[in-house]
């Protein structure tokens, strides 16, 4: 590659990285991304990415921001805009020996005790509203970085920009506001402990035969099983619950002698037959003397022949 292409390289990706910063403002990136001439390199206190913005020159007035394609930063309610960011100026560059970046964190409870003493009267419900406007429209523009969900703001890359100057008059503005009350800031979020892993063999295996009870047992109490009498030589059978007293009874003391009543059947016996009745004719004729034979009927159905009269 020549020193011709080398240089072509270099400007076509400095024009990349000011194309950036003119349409989107200040960029945060990696701290390993290559200096870009003309570019401001604020880093983060922890060092984990930088801000990459554009330098102004000393004394450059709106007409030459114009010819940069920087214009100043155009916000709503201006003055409120600015008051608010004076008090933020005041709770987070507590060291105003050093440069304004990056300063330290304030809280939106210093923000509004400041406020309401620079307005000299108690702190009423309105102001939250052009607080909290005011500093969304300072971190829009990259003034400040507000944390509107933990309630906690620092002062943004743009502050590089200050010249010396500038930052003289500001430490004069800042001696004149009320002190801010101290920050109590959020606890940080301790990060997630995954537990480790079991070890696979810390537990010794079950055999097959205490399956059963170790499923028995996670699963809850199970209800005793009853436990059968063995029946011994000595020992009755068990009683049947469904089979009656009388039936019982004449289990267990051995076969009962017949009942002399067969009008009332037990349960479990068949209904006696009843003898059949002898007429008081015949009756009457066998104590009398010997009756003389009745002829005997014809039974249909035998093919025997009927007597023939005299």
């Amino acid at each position: 590659m020549t020193s011709s292409e080398v240089v072509e390289s270099g400007r076509s990706y400095t024009a990349l990285w000011w194309a950036k910063v003119q349409s989107a403002g200040p960029l945060q990136v990696s701290p390993d991304t290559p200096a870009v001439p003309g570019l401001t390199r604020a880093a983060e206190p922890d060092g984990s990415s930088i801000w990459m913005l554009p330098t102004l020159p000393d004394g450059a007035g709106h007409a030459v921001l114009e010819e940069l394609g920087m214009p100043p930063v155009a916000v709503e309610m201006p003055n409120e805009t600015a008051r608010v960011l004076a008090i933020c100026m005041t709770c987070c560059w507590q060291d105003r020996s050093t440069s304004p970046w990056p300063g330290v964190v304030g809280t939106l409870a210093q923000v509004k005790a400041v406020y309401a003493s620079l307005r000299g009267r108690p702190e009423q419900s309105s102001d939250l509203t052009l607080i909290i406007g005011s500093l969304r429209r300072l971190h829009a523009t990259s003034w400040l970085l507000w944390n509107e969900k933990a309630g906690e703001v620092r002062l943004g890359p743009r502050v590089t920009t200050w010249t010396p100057a500038a930052q003289t008059t500001l430490r004069e503005l800042c001696r004149v506001l009320p002190d801010p009350p101290p920050a109590v800031l959020a606890a940080p979020k301790q990060p997630e402990v995954t537990p480790d892993p079991l070890p696979t063999d810390a537990a010794p295996t079950k055999s097959a035969t205490d399956s059963p009870a170790l499923t028995t047992t996670s699963a809850g109490p199970a209800e005793p099983e009853p436990i059968p009498a063995p029946p011994g030589p000595d020992l009755p059978a068990p009683k049947d619950p469904t089979t009656s007293t009388t039936s019982t009874t004449t289990t267990s003391a051995g076969p009962a002698e017949p009942d002399p009543n067969p009008a009332a059947p037990g349960p479990d016996l068949p209904a006696p037959e009843l003898a059949p009745t002898t007429s008081t004719a015949a009756a009457t004729t066998t104590s009398a003397g010997p009756a003389e034979p009745e002829p005997s009927p014809a039974v249909p159905g035998l093919g025997l022949p009927e007597p023939e009269e005299d």
